[in-house]
């Protein structure tokens, strides 16, 4: 019956016949200090944990459990929630860690979801997710085409300086002027919120210190303000994501 044995001195295998050094029918290891067979491995069962938890709070059960923190550990699991905008990830109780995305900053949005496999690293005191290519659209935007994907809602009216802010948090990023045009063109009706108010896009006017709104009435239209944080210059905002 396979098992796990344990040694209190050095293994040496002397057989001649270099098929005989070997230690066969390994059981799946339970603990951190069990042996894995090549099968194992392969498989990624050391690496596999099953999640639950909520969208800012997810926990994970590893098999074998993990004990400690340690620099390099690598886990994948499916989530069962869509991850909240600055999750953190709890390991056989071991305390809630951050999660962060590229260059520290949280997880873009639908990088964490049901059905999507996720794999972080525990790096400096947090779980670096690994980016995976997103296959169409992040949760709540529409696909405008093969490239492009725009937020199906329009956000507060906010400062230009919070609205790249939040678009950089969702990883993504204000529309150009171009793709907010073609995209409100294309997509119509199936957009919410559309000209109840100006919206920010990336775009200058050949002025100093401004910026640009667009979509008050309709979706050629086009103002500068002043780039202040000032309530009188405050925009909607709607942000647009590639799809790698």
């Amino acid at each position: 019956m396979p098992a796990q044995v344990l040694l209190d001195a050095p293994l040496n295998f002397t057989a001649v016949d270099s098929s005989l050094r070997q230690v066969d029918g390994l059981a799946q290891p339970l603990d951190e200090t069990d042996l894995i067979t090549l099968s194992t491995a392969r498989a990624g069962g050391v690496h596999w944990a099953s999640a639950g938890g909520t969208a800012n709070a997810i926990t994970l059960a590893a098999r074998p459990p993990v004990t400690a923190y340690r620099q390099g550990l690598r886990l994948r699991f499916i989530p069962t929630v869509t991850a909240g905008p600055s999750p953190t990830l709890n390991v056989d109780g071991l305390g809630p860690v951050p999660v962060r995305g590229p260059e520290f900053t949280p997880p873009p949005t639908g990088s964490i979801v049901p059905g999507r496999l996720a794999e972080v690293i525990w790096t400096d005191s947090v779980f670096r997710l690994n980016p995976r290519p997103v296959d169409g659209c992040p949760v709540g935007f529409l696909q405008v085409h093969d490239g492009l994907c725009m937020q199906q809602a329009e956000g507060a009216n906010v400062s230009i300086f919070t609205a790249l802010r939040q678009c950089a948090d969702r990883g993504a990023r204000l529309c150009t002027w171009d793709e907010y045009l073609y995209a409100c063109t294309v997509l119509g009706g199936q957009l919410t919120g559309v000209f109840n108010d100006w919206e920010w896009i990336d775009d200058t006017s050949d002025h100093t210190h401004t910026s640009n709104q667009a979509g008050r009435y309709y979706c050629a239209q086009q103002r500068a303000v002043n780039a202040v944080d000032d309530p009188a210059a405050y925009a909607r905002a709607r942000c647009c994501y590639h799809i790698r």
